[in-house]
């Protein structure tokens, strides 16, 4: 998909080391929080709150512009950027928000039926953040799946 190449590119241009694979991450609960919302405006927004805090300011969904999570993975790394849609179906890459070495990591992932959650937990810190990958959309996120959890 160009939008993804096109992201891929901009977010390589800021690394140092070749990109093996890119995906795009919210907030894990958002597309439970959104159906929520259908019913009750109030009960929506509650449990989109309490999915962005689950992932800790790597993305945030809800408003006009939802912030997604770019990672952008390396032989040895995941580095993480602010991403946004824009216009035309784009997507604006934009701050580095984290760096981490992929052997510092554990990230586990469970398929559900719109969305894969991934829970990336980060030993030196002890830091845990939990988001999902949209399964909807053509299947832009299966790079970035099978290269961060493959199967055992």
């Amino acid at each position: 998909m160009q939008w993804v190449e096109e992201a891929r590119a901009a977010a390589q241009e800021q690394m140092a080391d070749p990109i093996v694979a890119v995906g795009f991450l919210q907030p894990a609960g958002s597309w439970g929080s959104f159906g929520m919302s259908k019913f009750s405006g109030a009960a929506g927004t509650v449990a989109q709150s309490k999915a962005n805090r689950k992932a800790k300011g790597l993305a945030k969904g809800g408003g006009f512009k939802p912030k997604l999570a770019m990672l952008a993975v390396t032989a040895d790394g995941i580095t993480v950027f602010s991403a946004t849609n824009a216009r035309g179906g784009k997507v604006k890459v934009g701050d580095l928000i984290a760096e981490w070495r992929r052997d510092d990591l554990t990230i586990t992932t469970q398929p559900g039926r719109l969305a894969t959650s991934v829970t990336i937990d980060v030993a030196s810190t002890g830091d845990r953040f939990e988001l999902e990958a949209t399964m909807m959309g053509g299947g832009f996120n299966d790079a970035l799946l099978a290269e961060i959890a493959p199967p055992s």
